[in-house]
C-alpha cells in the first residue's frame, strides 16, 4: 500500500507549485499591463522637448516651427512619420530623421542640401538638380546654372563628375536637354559637353584642347573633338 500514498504526497506537493506559477504568470501580466499603461498613457514618459542636430541658427528655428511637435503626448503615441511628412515641405532639406529620444525628448535629425550651383534668380541647386532657397548665405563661386527639368537634372551631373581642375574653371552652365550641357569657363570659352557619359574621357579631351586657344571646343563627341574659332598662340 506503500505506493499509493507516494503518489497521494506527490500530489500535494504538486499543488503550490501549480498555484505559485499561476500567481506569478497573473503577476507577470500584471507588471506588462502596468508598462504598457506607462509607456502609452501615462504622463511619465511624454514629449516635453524637441532637440533639432544637424543644423542650427535660422535652420534649426525653422524646422522646429514647421515640425509642430504635440508636447504632453506620450512618446509612444506620438506619430514620427507625420512630423516628417511636415518637414519634407522645407525645400533645404535632403534628409529627416525623427525619432523618439526617451523618456522626455523628440529628436529631429536633418541632412541640409549642399548647393553646387546657383540660378540667379536667388534659388541654388544640389547634385541631384533639386532647386532650393537657401537659409543661409550662399556660398561664393558657385557657377550659374541656366537648365530646367531634365536639363537641370544632367547639367549638375555633369558638374559633379568633373574633376577639380576643370570644375574650378565653370562659371555658367547651360541644358536643355540631357544631352547638350554646356559649359561656360573664366575664359569666356564654351566647352559643349554633351550627356554625362565618359566624363573622365571629356575631361582629359578638354584639358588637351585648352591647350589651343578657341572660343568653343566640342567633346561632345569625344573620339572626334573639335574647335571653332580658333586662333593661334603667340
Amino acid at each position: 500500500m506503500t505506493p499509493p500514498v507516494i503518489e497521494l504526497d506527490q500530489r500535494r506537493a504538486r499543488g503550490p507549485r501549480r498555484r505559485l506559477r499561476v500567481i506569478l504568470a497573473i503577476l507577470a501580466f500584471l507588471a506588462l499591463l502596468a508598462a504598457a499603461w506607462m509607456v502609452w498613457f501615462s504622463s511619465l514618459l511624454t514629449a516635453d522637448s524637441v532637440t533639432v542636430i544637424g543644423v542650427d541658427g535660422a535652420a534649426a528655428q525653422e524646422v522646429h516651427n514647421t515640425a509642430s511637435v504635440p508636447l504632453g503626448v506620450p512618446l509612444a503615441q506620438l506619430d514620427t512619420d507625420a512630423i516628417a511628412r511636415h518637414l519634407s515641405t522645407i525645400g533645404w532639406i535632403d534628409h529627416i530623421d525623427v525619432r523618439r529620444g526617451w523618456p522626455h525628448d523628440v529628436v529631429i535629425a536633418v541632412t541640409p542640401r549642399t548647393a553646387i550651383a546657383t540660378r540667379g534668380d536667388g534659388t541654388v541647386v544640389d547634385a541631384s538638380g533639386v532647386a532650393f532657397s537657401p537659409v543661409e548665405a550662399v556660398p561664393s563661386g558657385l557657377p550659374t546654372v541656366r537648365a530646367e527639368e531634365l536639363g537641370l537634372v544632367a547639367a549638375m551631373g555633369v558638374l559633379v563628375s568633373l574633376p577639380d581642375d576643370l570644375r574650378h574653371k565653370v562659371v555658367a552652365l547651360k541644358a536643355t536637354t540631357r544631352d547638350d550641357v554646356q559649359l561656360t569657363l573664366k575664359s569666356s570659352a564654351i566647352v559643349r559637353w554633351g550627356s554625362v557619359e565618359q566624363a573622365e574621357l571629356k575631361a582629359q579631351v578638354t584639358r588637351a584642347l585648352l591647350a589651343r586657344k578657341a572660343k568653343i571646343y566640342d567633346v561632345s563627341a569625344p573620339e572626334l573633338p573639335t574647335t571653332f574659332k580658333e586662333k593661334l598662340r603667340r
